[in-house]
């Protein structure tokens, strides 16, 4: 312990939290003379627990503790330390402890006792994995509430977390958790020692954790998973991958990440076999339009207009006879319009910003082809690729900048410019990893074993292997 004296202890705390409005400090005599001080944060701390289980089983001390033993057989408390210096009471501070200065028999302890406040947003349903059928429970802001949630999911003693503080003004709580039989024990170790090696000021969502997990120059696929539903993490957890939770997002990240999984959806396997494998292919083909159809039209009308029958594409020509644009200006107002439309749409408030979305795309719509601004194949074009944009939400945000792409390729260049990207994004696929995993598994290289719950659906083959999908460690053996 530092070698301090009481009051000059007190005061070095006191000093550190100068002209913090909810910094509390109360004063204690006990036994008759001896001093005791116990320091708070007010604002996310319960005064009434300090008062019932701290300061009043101090008061009503009868006999001077001689050590610390005899002070944690007073007061109630489920967590309660004694603390080396003033450093380490300032750091329980502010991690929602109450700390209690004490005047023993024999000099002065500090004891950290946790009072944090416990009301946040009850569990409910999170709004961007709503289900039919399945488990309506969804994360919360509270570490400590979603590492329980999974540990509800995952009775066994093998469910292990790793505890770290990140941020140097935030000292955001970061636990990783994972499966000890199942996950790789090279992936864990690489994810923490990446957690503990990230320097920045602050922490203040799981997104911040997710760029440091990225070892290698930004890529436009995800290389870390997210979900706000306890049921699908675990459910990654038991296939052997690694979960991140971060106090104060609702977003549990996994890792790692594998291009089937966007095509994957908890209700799955609730389903019969046949639907299930019929909405995943769904799902694939939707991914294939989001990308090409807009470059596929362009160059079709513009370099290879004998793939189109003869008369759907002089009905192409007629309705765009009055457009002043080419083809490739058509498509790009009007693509960067749809875009505008949706980030409108997340932007505003969530009870008009649907009806906002969906009145602008109606009205803007009409408009353009009335004003011969626009073709009604074009529109269409549009609407489709927009919609199938949101089937497969990890990839959304990628789809959008690679359909760009794809449209100055097919401007230039035509089909060749299409085969171009897809040899270009198969072959970054293919080479792409997630934490030592090839991202392309069990596609490439081939996995037979897991081919059970890619495109198709098969339960109980899926089911029973649960740990068939990823390198872990028991295949090691």
């Amino acid at each position: 312990m530092e070698k301090l004296t009481f009051e000059n202890a007190v005061q070095t705390v006191k000093n550190a939290f100068e002209q913090c409005a909810d910094f509390n400090s109360r004063n204690i005599i006990y036994c008759g003379g001896k001093k005791g001080v116990l320091f708070n944060i007010g604002s996310y701390t319960d005064r009434g627990y300090i008062s019932d289980s701290i300061m009043l089983p101090i008061i009503r001390l009868k006999k001077i503790p001689q050590t610390s033993q005899d002070v944690f057989g007073v007061i109630c408390s489920s967590e309660l330390m004694t603390l080396t210096g003033t450093k380490d009471a300032i750091d329980k501070l502010l991690l929602g402890f109450a700390v209690l200065f004490l005047e023993l028999e024999q000099g002065f302890e500090m004891f950290g006792c946790m009072v944090k406040r416990t009301g946040q947003r009850s569990v409910n349903e999170p709004d961007s994995e709503v289900v039919v059928r399945g488990p309506r429970e969804g994360f919360i802001e509270n570490s400590e509430d979603n590492l329980a949630l999974l540990r509800k999911r995952l009775k066994t003693s093998g469910f292990k977390s790793i505890r770290l503080s990140v941020g140097e003004y935030t000292s955001t709580t970061i636990y990783i958790c994972y499966l000890e039989e199942l996950a790789n024990s090279d992936t864990v170790n690489r994810i923490k020692s990446c957690i503990e090696n990230i320097k920045i000021p602050s922490v203040l969502d799981s997104g911040y954790i997710e760029h440091y997990l990225k070892k290698s120059s930004p890529s436009l696929l995800p290389n870390v998973g997210n979900s706000e539903k306890p049921d699908v993490v675990a459910a990654k957890l038991l296939e052997g991958r690694v979960g991140i939770i971060c106090e104060g997002s609702p977003t549990v990240l996994t890792a790692p990440y594998l291009f089937v999984e966007a095509l994957q959806s908890a209700e799955d396997y609730l389903k019969t076999p046949y639907y299930a494998t019929f909405m995943r292919v769904l799902r694939f083909l939707s991914v294939i339009i989001a990308l090409y159809l807009p470059a596929f039209y362009l160059s079709t009308v513009e370099h290879h207009t004998s793939v189109l029958p003869y008369k759907l594409y002089k009905t192409v020509i007629e309705l765009r006879q009055d457009v002043p644009f080419g083809v490739f200006g058509e498509l790009m107002v009007i693509l960067i319009i749809f875009e505008l439309i949706r980030e409108v749409g997340i932007r505003m408030p969530r009870a008009v910003g649907s009806a906002v979305g969906i009145v602008a795309g109606l009205i803007l719509g009409d408009a353009a082809i009335s004003a011969g601004l626009a073709s009604a194949p074009v529109i269409m074009v549009a609407s489709l690729t927009a919609v199938c944009t949101f089937i497969v939400p990890p990839f959304m945000n990628s789809m959008v900048l690679i359909r760009f792409i794809n449209i100055f390729l097919a401007r230039i260049f035509g089909f060749p410019g299409i085969v171009l990207s897809i040899c270009f994004i198969l072959s970054a696929i293919c080479r792409k990893e997630s934490f030592g995993v090839p991202y392309f598994m069990p596609i490439s290289p081939i996995k037979p074993q897991s081919l059970n719950d890619t495109l198709t659906v098969l339960p109980k083959k899926a089911l029973n292997h649960v740990k068939s999908s990823l390198y872990n460690k028991n295949e090691e053996d």
